[in-house]
């Protein structure tokens, strides 16, 4: 807004003003249809009439429709009542709708409060609120009337206004009831559909106080609803339950409950509908209730609500014929729990409903809800008059009737205190306080339903009655299961409509209510909290014990149990659970098998982990009953470990005790069996507990023990034979050792052991114990035990081979078995001789050999493992052989059980190597020949390569070149190994070296020992050596490769002692470097063994060359000795160099460095002087101390080394052309200086001490302001260039620290620290700390840039070099657009003049304010002054003092002004002084063209106006003629000196930069009385635009020169020395700069101009009279410059007063060189 009103002080004013007071008006007619429009449902004048009946305490209501005969279809003739009835419903229209109570009569009040629209009932416990619910009767109805005990009022229209009368009815005219009188507006409106009025009347009495209400049609009672009320009963409130809503604003403090009665007795006729009626026509058709907006509703496609269609749909299906006055009677009944409620609203709540609602919030109030009974008849529910009371899925929410608002469950709820919109048939949830009110409404209500709830489940619970039992069981319950699933399905909240948070905000409250997380429920084990309740899936019904949720109720009441389950008040059957109820009660033996199979399923789908599975099996015990004879037991699942395979042990055995019965895991399979952790029963463990149990007859009976009854061992033995093939092979060996010690064979005298045994083919003896009475035993089963199937040898060498001869049973004599024989018999029942037998034959001597010589007992025996083959080879060989008749061939059947035996079919490797060892040392040569070559040739096939011959110590080789043998793991068949001194095998032997086992190197090892023990005497054997350890430098290991490297084993030659023997010296490789070093070899030991001889020296730790840190550490050592290898600085420097360069790795060795520091190691330079000159002695006597080449030239430089400490750097390069004599300096490189730096060694500066003296402070500190600004502005150019890490501070800092003083002289003294040496000069600046800053002094005069320079660079750099003082010196000294010619980025500091521009404009505009200010309370107190001399002056006639001769103020007379010279006729007094103190009256034609025009002036006073004001004057020129003949007639007053001032600031502050955008204005002036002219501005035509100076001014140049950048470039110094004389003359001012330009016009006369406030001054005119000038002499030729521009200055600043040169142009011009004299003066004052 534009300016700030204050409209609290504006409303005080408009109401306490006196106009008149202006009603508002109101249009009722308007406000009623616009009230109306809200009323949206069906009904609505039936409902308010209803309500208000309820609200007058009626008991009956009845309503009674008047019609009027159709026009177009007349009365049937003759007609019974039926058919009357059908035409009245068909044909005739509304004429009226009488509505009746038996209430109270109307009052005062309410006859007032019945005229009044928006004047509810005030009574906080009525519904009506908004008192608008009677101005319904008006949407059918024009001129309603209400006849009330002995009162009447009728209502009327005037126009658009209503008023009403009232009619004092007599006695006989009074009626106790009152009754509304609505004539409908017009006679088109059909008869309403009866059955859905009958229907919402049904409904209109569910909670309303009435008891009956009536429908009459003419004069048929149509409908007769009564309600009857069963006494009630009280409802204890849960302790679980909060009564408290949330908010705290609503308490339930008490429920009642109670069942109640609807009957219904109707008409037929209400039935009945017109067949011809369609569906689109009742669409138009307008009941009672339609409103202006069901109207519209046609046209938009939108319908009131659902039960429109549902009214189309039944009048088509009705048809029936019939009597339609019969009367048809039903009834209902219905739960109603009504919940008195005490509300608790602050003041501040209640204050905003009484605003909203006309009433304050009730202090008590009701919510009751509907639900329909369970013993409800059937054949009731069919009524359709009564359908609409029973709530169906959603039930409705009713403020005395029912509104379009759903509750979302199934129940109808009452609550009259809840607030609807106004057209009652919503609830109002979005009106700010009002929504907090239902809200809370809403909550309590969810608060009743959950009691509601508790009451029926309460219900449910006391008829309960156990049987045969203290315990519930679930059969008890089943009854109840059906009532339990209607309570539950009526509590099922589903979305509300249209609000569907009404419907949410219940549930939550429902839900939520309790203070601990439960809710009573219907479960197997009677009614309990539902954290009690479980879920169990059918298959858990052997857990009956736990209560769960009966299956009916789940599967009936889906809904109801999911928001159980989702909430989580209802959990499935947890483990817990199962567990408690195992370990309270034992399981049957159905039972039983049920939880093994649910437990089994939920262990394979890992539902249970295992450790709960082990938990549950721990707790579960069964009964099992009697079966077979055999008495019941208790079966502990704790103890099971196994289950029985039937296909493997079948389940009539025997089993163990910790075996699942059979019976009990039948439905189980494999997989859920071992899901529980139990395994399978084996053979092994039952066989085992079998065997083991034989004995106990507490366990096995007598006819179960394997041991003793061969019946029951026919059963057993079959068993294992089957399973034999699966069993594992440890398996069958356990089985074979349980059985073989046991009695398990049946045979015919008894029970044998198996090896007791035999198979019935054995036949050799008769009295052999055969195998008996087994059926499906395998063979190899009894075999595998030991039943025999030959004959035990013991037997056979006792009856067949001990006997020389024998006899049989006949006589005949039999010849004993050779071992041929006893071979070829065994070998014929191989397979059936058992494991010890062979082995027994393995180890008995029972065979011959091949000429083996006979002893004394006979030919002597070997075991078959001492014999070999019959072959040739081993015969050559000498190995016995076994004695065979006949061919021997080893794949026959004798000749592969004799290998099996043990015959050997060829020696081991050992043995041969035995047998050629033995053959060397006999001398042999055949049988070791034979013997190698049979090695070499049976090495593959006899498989020789297993032996490990490394590990034979047996020398059967022989060595080449020597008569010896050796081991193989001595010799070795490369010729290097000779150089160790060990044995070379035979050469024929070397490509079977790998056969015997040789190698072809010695062990690297032993190899490396070798060397260290016996280093190479000379170089020639070093070369051999480390040539052939070349060889084997992939074998080295490191830690060999570390024993060679740090070992002496080099030879080098130490000199000659002899001609024949050197003297050898050894060193480690480590030690030595390889090649001929060049750089090093005066300081390392550098060798050459040859190409391989060096390959072998770098593995072990040689390098080409040694390490910066081995230098180090050789030169820290050393450095005396290498540098008299040297013999040369350079070369000693190159390596201090190179030690530089690696100082990143050199620091990280600490006793490297620590040695370093200390170690004079390094070199240092000291200067000699010479002889001085003779230059050198004049420029001493002279005092001069600068530095010449000529010194430096004969100069001597002495190298030195140093320590660390002992070195200086130079980084005063000053400091050390004095003191270069008495210091040893480092080398001047950067690298050298950081490393000597980096080891400790000082800088010059720190060892100079700077005293520095100085001179008074000069009075004069614009140098210095100047040089600090120049310097903060070209630092950051140099401070750019340079590395962050050499930068010690930066600009910003210097800004803050850095001060500049001008003084009149500065000294310095220098002296060196522990020296007598300094030195004293003359400066022009230095630079010293001053506190926490630094002070620059400088001397007056030119600024010595170079020494500035030297001096802030040493605070702005870490380490400063001489080129960055001479680059900061470039930067102070050249210009900024220079420098961007460069290449330097000076955009920033161009800019940061812009800005400081600025800023000195607004200090400049801050200073004419002020003068202004100041000039203001001068002319105050000059007005007052003259006042006092009015009178004195009139008296004495006498001229002001100090006024302009020809000033326009001055009276004396004109006229004698003709007589006068021209020369008398120049300005005179202050400016005429002025003039010529300027040199501008010089009696000729002046340079000056202000000459003319203060000529100009004083002609135009004398002569004679003739030029009309109206006219421009022509361009002025010093030859003017024009005279003025006007002439004062009377004395006119002084022009104020104070107004001349004001209009002087007034023209400095229109200057402005030329081209500026706004629309220049002159500015007002006070009256000045001159003449008028004006000045030529054509030059300005003429010219363009070229460069922007350094000072900001621009400069401009005529289109005539021809190459403007070379003229700009030749002249820029020049230009720029005119700029900055302009801009001195326009600081006297306070001028802008940007309103000054130059330009160049080499073809105009105009010396300067004025355009639009900006002034012009040509640089012609400054190169022609001052330039020359001002290079000779700068001093004076300034001053002279200064004044001349400052003059043309003061011209043109008076055009931006006047326009043209007239009279008042010159005064002003005056005034300004009056004005401003004393600052000019000051400023030539200061340049002296």
């Amino acid at each position: 807004m534009a300016q700030s009103i204050d409209f609290n002080a504006l409303k005080a004013r408009t109401m306490g003003s006196s106009n008149d007071e202006e009603a508002v008006t109101v249009d009722t007619r308007g406000l009623i249809s616009k009230v109306l429009s809200r009323y949206s449902g069906k009904w609505t004048v039936l409902r308010e009439m209803i309500q208000n009946a309820a609200d007058a305490s009626a008991t009956r209501v009845t309503v009674k429709f008047e019609t009027l005969p159709s026009t177009t279809v007349p009365i049937p003739a003759a007609a019974d009542q039926t058919t009357m009835l059908k035409h009245v419903i068909s044909h005739h229209t509304l004429r009226r709708l009488l509505i009746s109570n038996n209430g109270n009569s109307f009052n005062e009040k309410d006859w007032a409060r019945l005229k009044r629209i928006a004047d509810g009932n005030p009574d906080e416990t009525k519904i009506g609120a908004f008192g608008v619910g009677f101005y319904s009767v008006f949407d059918d109805c024009e001129e309603p009337f209400v006849s009330s005990g002995s009162e009447a009022m009728a209502f009327y229209w005037k126009g658009n206004s209503l008023f009403t009368r009232r009619l004092k009815l007599t006695e006989a005219e009074s009626s106790p009831d009152t009754t509304f009188v609505l004539d409908y507006r017009n006679n088109s409106s059909p008869v309403p559909s009866l059955m859905e009025l009958a229907k919402f009347l049904a409904t209109s009495l569910t909670f309303v106080g009435l008891q009956g209400i009536d429908l009459w049609l003419d004069g048929w009672n149509l409908l007769r609803l009564t309600k009857k009320t069963a006494p009630s009963e009280k409802v204890s409130l849960p302790r679980d339950i909060e009564t408290r809503t949330p908010d705290g604003i609503m308490k339930i403090t008490g429920v009642i409950r109670e069942v109640a009665q609807v009957d219904a007795a109707w008409m037929k006729g209400i039935e009945w509908s017109p067949q011809t009626t369609l569906s689109a026509s009742l669409e138009g058709i307008r009941d009672t209730t339609s409103t202006l907006r069901s109207f519209f509703s046609k046209f938009t496609g939108s319908t009131n609500n659902s039960s429109d269609k549902q009214i189309t749909e039944t009048f088509e299906s009705r048809g029936e014929e019939g009597d339609l006055t019969v009367i048809h009677n039903a009834s209902v009944f219905l739960h109603i729990n009504t919940a008195s409620i005490q509300t608790s609203v602050s003041n501040s709540l209640s204050s905003e409903l009484e605003r909203a609602t006309r009433k304050p919030p009730p202090k008590r109030t009701s919510i009751a809800i509907l639900t329909p009974s369970y013993s409800a008849d059937a054949s009731s529910k069919r009524s359709e008059v009564l359908s609409s009371v029973l709530p169906s899925k959603s039930g409705r929410v009713f403020i005395g009737f029912p509104t379009h608002q759903t509750t979302g469950l199934n129940a109808h709820i009452s609550a009259p205190s809840v607030i609807p919109t106004v057209e009652r048939e919503s609830i109002d949830l979005n009106t700010r306080y009002i929504s907090v009110w239902n809200f809370e409404m809403l909550r309590a209500a969810g608060i009743v339903c959950r009691i509601a709830w508790a009451a029926d489940l309460s219900s449910i619970k006391l008829r309960i009655v156990p049987k045969g039992g203290s315990k519930i069981r679930k059969a008890d319950v089943a009854s109840f299961i059906p009532e339990a699933v209607h309570t539950a399905n009526q509590f099922v909240f589903r979305e509300s409509t249209p609000s569907a948070t009404l419907g949410q905000t219940i549930e939550d409250s429902f839900w939520m209510c309790n203070k601990n997380a439960s809710i009573e429920i219907l479960s197997t084990r009677g009614v309990l909290p539902t954290h009690q309740v479980r879920i169990a899936p059918k298959e858990l019904s052997f857990m009956d014990g736990i209560p769960s949720l009966p299956d009916e109720l789940v599967d009936s009441s889906k809904e109801f149990v999911k928001k159980l389950t989702d909430f989580g008040l209802v959990t499935e059957v947890t483990v817990s659970d199962i567990k408690r109820e195992l370990e309270n009660s034992a399981l049957t033996s159905a039972q039983l098998k049920e939880f093994l199979v649910w437990i089994g399923r939920r262990a394979v789908s890992e539902e249970i982990d295992k450790r709960t599975i082990l938990s549950l099996l721990k707790s579960a015990v069964a009964n099992e009953e009697p079966s077979d004879g055999r008495p019941g037991g208790v079966l502990a699942l704790d103890g099971i470990e196994s289950y029985l395979n039937p296909s493997k042990i079948p389940a009539d055995l025997p089993v163990p005790p910790s075996v699942m019965p059979f019976k009990y895991t039948r439905l189980l399979d494999k997989r859920e069996l071992e899901a529980l952790g139990w395994i399978e029963l084996q053979i092994v463990p039952w066989l085992r507990w079998l065997l083991d149990n034989s004995g106990n007859r507490n366990v096995l009976p007598a006819d179960k023990d394997l041991t003793q009854n061969p019946q029951f061992a026919a059963q057993v033995l079959p068993i294992l034979s089957k399973q034999w093939d699966p069993l594992s092979q440890s398996s069958k060996q356990t089985v074979v050792n349980i059985l073989q010690s046991q009695t398990v064979i049946p045979v015919k005298n008894g029970m044998k052991r198996p090896e007791e045994a035999y198979f019935p083919t054995v036949r050799l003896f008769d009295d052999l114990p055969i195998v008996f009475g087994l059926q499906g035993v395998k063979e190899k089963f009894l075999a595998a035990l030991g039943v025999r199937k030959t004959v035990e040898l013991g037997v056979i060498f006792e009856r067949l081979l001990n006997n020389d001869e024998s006899t049989d049973k006949d006589g005949a004599i039999k010849h004993k078995w050779s071992h041929v024989d006893l071979i070829r018999y065994l070998a014929s029942v191989r397979d059936d001789i058992p494991a010890k037998d062979i082995d027994r034959l393995r180890n008995t001597k029972i065979c011959t050999a091949e000429n083996a010589e006979h002893g004394t007992s006979g030919r002597q025996r070997y075991k078959i493992s001492e014999l070999f083959e019959p072959k040739e080879s081993h015969r050559k060989l000498g190995l016995p052989v076994i004695e065979w008749a006949g061919k021997y061939a080893s794949h026959s059947k004798e000749g592969q059980f004799l290998s099996t035996l043990g015959l050997r079919s060829n020696p081991s490797a050992t043995e041969v190597i035995e047998i050629m060892a033995k053959a060397a040392t006999a001398g042999d040569s055949a049988l070791q020949a034979k013997s190698m070559s049979y090695f070499i040739t049976e090495y593959h096939t006899n498989k020789y390569s297993t032996l490990n011959m490394a590990r034979v110590t047996l020398c059967f080789l022989p060595v080449d070149g020597l008569n010896k043998l050796s081991a193989p793991k001595d010799c070795f068949t490369h010729e290097g190994a000779s150089l160790f001194g060990l044995d070379i095998l035979r050469r024929d032997l070397h490509p079977h070296a790998n056969i015997f086992g040789v190698q072809e190197h010695p062990s690297i090892v032993d190899c490396v020992q070798y060397i260290i023990r016996n280093p190479p005497k000379s170089v020639t054997e070093a070369k051999s050596i480390f040539a052939y350890m070349a060889v084997r430098i992939p074998e080295l290991k490191s830690a060999d490769g570390t024993r060679l490297g740090a070992a002496p084993i080099v030879p080098i030659s130490a000199g000659q002692a002899t001609e024949k023997k050197p003297i050898m010296r050894y060193i480690s490789p480590e030690s030595c470097y390889i090649g001929d070093g060049e750089d090093f070899r005066d300081i390392f030991d550098f060798v050459n063994f040859g190409q391989m001889g060096n390959l072998f020296l770098q593995a072990i730790g040689s390098k080409q060359e040694p390490t910066k840190i081995e230098v180090a550490r050789m030169l820290v050592k050393e450095p005396a000795r290498i540098s008299s290898k040297f013999q040369s600085p350079e070369k000693y420097l190159k390596l201090l160099r190179s030690l530089a360069e690696s100082f990143s790795t050199l620091r990280r060795q600490k006793d490297l460095i620590r040695d370093m520091m200390n170690s004079p190691f390094l070199l240092a330079s000291k200067e000699l002087p010479s002889q001085p000159s003779t230059t050198t002695q004049a420029k001493e006597v002279l005092g001069e101390a600068d530095d010449t080449f000529e010194e430096d030239e004969l100069s001597i430089k002495e190298w030195r080394l140093t320590a660390a400490k002992d070195a200086v750097i130079v980084d005063d390069y000053q400091s050390f052309t004095l003191f270069k004599e008495h210091i040893l300096a480092a080398p001047q490189e950067e690298n050298l200086e950081k490393f000597y730096a980096a080891l400790g060694t000082p800088f010059l500066s720190s060892l100079v001490e700077e005293r520095a003296n100085w001179g008074a402070k000069s009075s004069d500190q614009k140098a210095a302001t100047r040089l600090q600004k120049l310097i903060n502005e070209r630092t950051r150019l140099f401070l750019h260039e340079q590395s962050s890490d050499s930068i010690k501070h930066d600009t910003k800092w210097l800004e803050r620290h850095l001060s500049i003083v001008v003084v009149h002289s500065i000294s310095l003294r220098r002296s060196l620290k522990n020296s007598r040496a300094s030195h004293n000069q003359k400066r022009n600046a230095i630079i010293t700390p001053q506190g926490s800053g630094y002070t620059l002094w400088i001397s007056p005069g030119k600024y010595d840039l170079y020494e500035i320079s030297q001096a802030l660079v040493h605070i702005l750099l870490s380490r400063p070099k001489l080129h960055s003082i001479l680059t900061l010196e470039m930067l102070l000294k050249t210009d900024l657009y220079d420098l961007r010619a460069r290449g330097y980025n000076v955009e920033r500091i161009l800019r940061k003049r812009q800005m400081e521009a600025q800023i000195a404009e607004d200090q400049r505009q801050k200073q004419i304010e002020e003068e202004k200010k100041r000039i203001q309370e001068q002319e105050a107190e000059w007005r007052k002054s003259q006042e006092q001399q009015t009178t004195e002056e009139s008296s004495s006639g006498h001229a002001m003092p100090g006024l302009f001769p020809d000033s326009p103020s001055n009276p004396k007379p004109r006229g004698d002004d003709e007589r006068v010279a021209e020369h008398d006729l120049q300005p005179r007094s202050l400016f005429s002084n002025l003039t010529k103190r300027f040199g501008l009256d010089d009696n000729k034609q002046s340079q000056n063209p202000f000459q003319s025009i203060f000529r100009s002036r004083s002609t135009q006073e004398e002569v004679s106006n003739q030029v009309n004001d109206s006219n421009m004057p022509p361009p002025y020129s010093e030859n003017d003629t024009q005279k003025s003949t006007e002439k004062p007639t009377e004395p006119k007053g002084v022009t104020s000196p104070h107004q001349l001032q004001n209009n002087l600031l007034s023209a400095i502050s229109a200057c402005r930069p030329h081209g500026a955008s706004g629309v220049y204005s002159r500015p007002a002036t006070d009256e000045v009385k001159e003449t008028k002219s004006y000045c030529d501005e054509r030059p300005s035509h003429d010219l363009e635009f070229v460069a922007t100076l350094p000072s900001g001014m621009h400069f401009l140049e005529a289109k005539s020169v021809a190459d403007r950048s070379a003229f700009l470039s030749e002249n820029s110094t020049a230009i720029n020395t005119f700029a900055k004389l302009l801009v001195e003359c326009a600081s006297v001012f306070s001028l802008r700069l940007e309103s000054l330009s130059i330009f160049y016009d080499p073809g105009g006369k105009t010396i300067a101009f004025n355009r639009a406030g900006s002034i012009f001054c040509n640089y012609l005119y400054f190169r022609q009279l001052h330039q020359a000038r001002l290079l000779q002499d700068p001093v004076s030729g300034r001053t002279d410059a200064l004044v001349y521009w400052w003059v043309i200055l003061c011209h043109e600043l008076a055009h931006n007063l006047v326009e043209a040169h007239s009279s008042d142009h010159s005064y002003y011009t005056e005034g300004f060189v009056a004005q401003y004299f004393p600052k000019v003066a000051a400023r030539l004052l200061e340049n002296q």
